[in-house]
Parts: structure tokens; sequence; C-alpha cells
């Protein structure tokens, strides 16, 4: 008894000793994590090519990797300027119907509520600025977020190169006679991050594109810049196009009254279509997250470490589920997961 005792306590020292070290590292596991799903992207894409072109792994990892280079440095040549312009316009167009609904309280009655207001945190229009203060600090930064895409750009080749060396590595860690556990698990794990990589690729296309295409139907100036920030938010699930609301129905209700109705109501129905058919569709070849969990995951995430962890909550409980799914329920209680 006593030596279970003393297992047992060195196991839960061991559990939390690695824990906070995990937690003093997080920036650097967050970045591998970040490179091996992207790795894990690009190896799918490889694998989908290899079916129609009679060449190695490797030349059609250096086709996808080529293709989506020349992809990005295209989009940014034709539209980088025109981009920066309409993202200053989003700006200024979101401080003016902030303005303007101010004064519409204020016509309401609502006069003390604002005053209220300003004593406790300045005018609404004030608070924009700071924001936007906070922005510009962060992009003083930048030099920091550069070096840390060309460390992620680096290892996500590298692993994308040869994904064997860095798996076989990690199953030699596991004992010869669970090794055959750490295989299956790995496998479900590269088949669930696929899957779910490509149904984020589908909900990004579909919501930015239909969005783009109905501003541009309504003769809102901005549709590029907003179908642009909405495809990108929407990589983040649940929360990324709630997010995205924001400057769709601003910039929407300064065109005008009906105009903002219109707008909102379309989102509205073309966000339900994504969330109802498209991502169900994709999650059934992955894992099926459970809304209210993968909300509560983001929000903690996002409070443990910022914009990292909220962009990599998603991914990261699928991993989670996954591995509780194999280890646990298939592997240890000898129940299979449908």
């Amino acid at each position: 008894m006593e030596q279970h005792s003393r297992i047992t306590a060195g196991t839960v020292l061991l559990t939390a000793g690695l824990l906070t070290l995990s937690y003093l590292i997080a920036d650097v596991l967050l970045l591998v994590f970040a490179a091996v799903l992207i790795a894990v992207g690009l190896d799918g894409a490889a694998r989908a090519m290899a079916r129609h072109l009679p060449v190695s792994r490797g030349w059609n990892i250096v086709i996808v990797v080529a293709g989506l280079f020349a992809l990005v440095i295209g989009a940014i040549v034709l539209t980088a300027r025109r981009l920066v312009q309409q993202f200053q316009e989003i700006s200024e167009t979101v401080i003016s119907f902030v303005e303007r609904a101010r004064e519409w309280l204020a016509d309401l009655g609502a006069t003390e509520y604002l005053e209220q207001m300003n004593e406790d945190g300045g005018d609404l229009a004030g608070t924009a600025g700071d924001v936007a203060g906070y922005v510009t600090t962060f992009g003083m930064g930048a030099a920091g977020a550069i070096s840390n895409i060309i460390i992620l750009i680096v290892m996500t080749l590298f692993i994308a190169a040869s994904p064997n060396l860095y798996r076989g590595g990690l199953v030699r860690l596991v004992p010869p006679v669970r090794r055959y556990v750490a295989e299956d698990t790995l496998s479900a794990l590269a088949h669930g991050l696929r899957w779910w990589f490509l149904g984020q690729l589908a909900s990004m296309a579909l919501l930015g594109v239909t969005v783009g295409l109905g501003l541009f139907l309504m003769g809102i100036d901005l549709w590029f810049a907003l179908a642009v920030l909405t495809a990108l938010l929407t990589f983040i699930p649940f929360i990324g196009p709630l997010i995205a609301t924001v400057p769709i129905v601003a910039v929407s209700f300064a065109e005008g009254m009906q105009t903002g109705l219109i707008v909102l109501a379309g989102y509205i129905v073309i966000q339900n279509v994504e969330g109802s058919i498209i991502v169900p569709m994709i999650q059934h070849k992955a894992v099926n997250l459970a809304p209210a969990l993968l909300i509560a995951v983001q929000v903690l995430l996002s409070l443990l470490f910022g914009l990292v962890g909220l962009i990599l909550a998603a991914p990261l409980t699928v991993v989670a589920m996954i591995s509780v799914q194999k280890l646990w329920i298939e592997h240890t209680l000898g129940e299979k997961v449908t």
C-alpha cells in the first residue's frame, strides 16, 4: 500500500511538473502544433495530387508549396494596396457608425446612460480610437511576428517533406507492446486534422465568396475587404464569423437602414447554411465537435495564450477528442467509436 501511494504521488508530481513546463513553453508548443497542422494539410493536398500526377510524393509537395506561394504573392501584388485602403475606410466607417448610434441613443432619451459611459470609459469614438492605438502598438512588434512566421514555414516544410521521420520518432518513445496503439492513434489524428482543415477551407471559401458577392450586388464599395476579412475570421469556428458580423453590419447600416437589415438577414442565412450543411458534412469525416465544448475551449485558451490560443483552439480540441476516443474508449475500455 505504501509503495502504491508513493507511485501515485510520484505520478501526480510528474504530471504537475509536465503541465507546468508545458505552460511555460506554451508559445513554442503552439508554434510547433501550428506547423504540424499546416504540414498535415499540405500532406493531404499532396496525396490528392498523387492520384492524378505520375510523380513522386516529394515533387507533389513541391508543386503544392510552389502553387500556394504563387497564389499568396499574386494576391498580395494584385490586391494589397486596395485592401489596405478599404480596411482604412472600414475603420473610419465603423467609428462613424458608432457615433451615429450614440446620437440615436441620445435622441431616444438615453442621455444619462451615455454620460455615465463617458465617465466610466470615455465616449465610444474615443474607445474605438484606443483600439486603433492598440492595433498600432501591436504592429510595431511585427519583427517578432515575422520571425515566428519564418520559423513556422521552415518547420512546416521539414515536417511535410518527411512526416514518417517524425512520426516514427514518436512511436519509438512508446514501449514495443503498445506501439500499435500509438500508430493507430497517430493515423486517426492525421485523418481527423486533415478533414478538419478541409472543412475550414470550405467554410472560408463559402462565406468569403457569398458575403463578397452579396455585398457587391448590394452596391457596397467595401465588399472586397469585408469578404477577405470574413474568410480569414471563419478559420476560427463559431466565434470568428460572429466577430466578422461587426464590421459587416456597421458598414451596411452606414449605407442605410434598409441596406443594413437586408445584409444582416442575408449574412445570418449564409452563416446558418454553412454551419448546418457544409461543416457537419466535413466533420462527419473527422470528429463532431460539440459547439458548447469548443466555445468553452476557445474562451479558455484565448485567456491563457491570447489570439494564438483562440485560433488553434479548434484543432487542439480535435486532437484531444480523438486521443480520448482512441487511447481510452477504444484501446482501454474496448468500445468501438462510431
